[in-house]
C-alpha cells in the first residue's frame, strides 16, 4: 500500500514538472526556422563537408549534412568554417558578434561579417556559435533522470526524478531545474524533498549578467511544507571555455514559508550568494561534473542562515543516455519547525536521457 501511494504521489510530481517545461516554452515564445545555407567545414588535411551549422557548444560543432544527418565535430579539428547564416559568435572574454562567416585567410581563424565591422577571431577563443533564428525546439537543451531503489529488509522504497531545461538566445538564457525524492518505509512516515527553480539571465558585455529567479521547495526532513521565493540579482562569469564554466551571482529575494500544522505563513527577505561551476569533457566517455554552492543570509531574521550544496557527475553510457551521481546537502541554522533537523543530505544514483 505504501509503494502504491508513493507511485501516485510521484506521478503528480511528474505532471507538475511537465507543466513547468511547457511553461518554459510559453515564456520564451515561438521562433522561426533557421535559414538554410551551404555552410562549409574544411579540415587540416583538405577534406570538406557541406551542410548547415547547427551550433557550437562545449568544444563540439554540430553540423548537418544530407549524407550523415547531424554529427558532432571536435572544434579543434576544424581548420576553416564559412556560413551564409546569421550566426551568433561568443568568445571566452564575453564579446559577442553577429553575422555570416567568411572563409578566413589563415587556418584557425574565424572571420565574422558583423553589422559594424568584419572581424577575425582565433577559433580557440570561440565558445558559442549558433544561428539566431532556429526553431524553439532546436534551442532547448534538456534532460530527464529517473531513479528507483527498494530495500526489502526495511521495506523502504525511494523514487527520484529530475528534469533540466535551458533555452538560449543571443543575449538571454532561460532555465528550469527541478528534482524530487520520495521515500516510503514501513516504520517511518513518507518523506518528500522537492525543489524547482526558474531563472532568467540577460547577458551583458564583459561576461556580466542580470536577471530574475523564482523557486519552490519542500523538505519534510527540515519541517518545511512549502517555501516559495522570487527576486532579482546579477553576477559574472569568471571563466568560460570549451571545457569549463565558473560563475558567481548575488540577489535579493522575497520568501514565504509554510510549516505543516501552522495556519500562518512566515515572510522574509533573503540575500542568496551563489557560486557555480561546470566542467565537461566530450571525449568518450563524455563526463560532466557540475555543482552549485549557495549561502543565504536572512535579512528579516537576524542570525538565521541557510545553505544549499548540489554536486552532480554525469557519465554517458551511449548516445544521449547517461548515469548521474548526485550529492545534495541542505542546512538551516533555524528551521521553521521546532523539532526539525538542521541538516538534510543524501546521494542519488539515476539513469537519464538528454534531448
Amino acid at each position: 500500500m505504501q509503494r502504491f501511494s508513493s507511485i501516485i504521489r510521484f506521478s503528480s510530481i511528474i505532471l507538475w514538472v511537465r507543466s513547468g517545461a511547457l511553461a518554459l516554452g510559453l515564456v520564451v515564445g515561438l521562433f522561426g526556422s533557421a535559414l538554410a545555407g551551404t555552410d562549409v567545414v574544411l579540415f587540416p588535411n583538405g577534406d570538406r563537408l557541406t551542410g548547415e551549422v547547427k551550433r557550437l557548444e562545449r568544444g563540439k560543432l554540430f553540423f548537418d549534412t544530407d549524407a550523415t544527418g547531424v554529427i558532432g565535430i571536435e572544434w579543434e579539428d576544424v581548420a576553416y568554417l564559412s556560413s551564409n547564416q546569421n550566426l551568433q559568435v561568443e568568445l571566452q572574454d564575453g564579446r559577442r558578434f553577429l553575422g555570416p562567416l567568411i572563409r578566413a585567410e589563415s587556418q584557425g581563424s574565424l572571420r565574422v561579417q558583423d553589422s559594424r565591422e568584419t572581424v577575425d577571431v582565433d577559433m580557440v577563443d570561440v565558445i558559442w556559435l549558433t544561428p539566431i533564428e532556429p526553431t524553439l525546439a532546436s534551442r532547448i537543451d534538456a534532460d530527464v533522470r529517473l531513479g528507483y531503489s527498494y530495500a526489502q529488509a526495511s521495506d523502504t522504497v525511494q523514487t527520484n526524478l529530475g528534469f533540466n531545461a535551458a533555452y538560449r538566445t543571443e543575449d538571454r538564457i532561460f532555465s528550469l531545474t527541478s528534482a524530487a525524492t520520495t521515500t516510503d518505509s514501513q516504520n517511518n512516515d513518507t518523506s518528500t524533498r522537492f525543489n524547482a527553480n526558474l531563472e532568467y539571465r540577460h547577458l551583458w558585455p564583459e561576461r556580466w549578467f542580470t536577471g530574475a529567479l523564482g523557486f519552490v521547495e519542500r523538505n519534510d526532513e527540515l519541517g518545511l511544507d512549502r517555501r516559495t521565493s522570487a527576486g532579482f540579482g546579477g553576477g559574472r562569469f569568471l571563466s568560460q571555455t570549451n571545457s569549463r564554466v565558473l560563475a558567481w551571482y548575488a540577489g535579493l529575494v522575497y520568501s514565504q514559508e509554510r510549516v505543516a500544522g501552522r495556519a500562518d505563513n512566515e515572510d522574509s527577505v533573503e540575500l542568496p550568494l551563489t557560486f557555480e561551476f561546470d566542467w565537461f569533457r566530450y571525449d568518450s566517455p563524455q563526463l560532466d561534473l557540475s555543482g552549485t554552492f549557495q549561502v543565504i543570509p536572512n535579512l528579516s531574521e537576524t542570525g538565521r542562515v541557510r545553505s544549499n550544496l548540489d554536486v552532480a557527475l554525469k557519465w554517458e553510457l551511449i548516445a544521449d543516455l547517461f548515469w548521474e551521481f548526485t550529492f545534495y546537502d541542505r542546512y538551516d541554522s533555524d528551521p521553521p519547525a521546532a523539532d526539525a533537523e538542521n541538516n538534510d543530505y543524501g546521494v542519488v544514483l539515476s539513469l537519464g536521457y538528454s534531448f
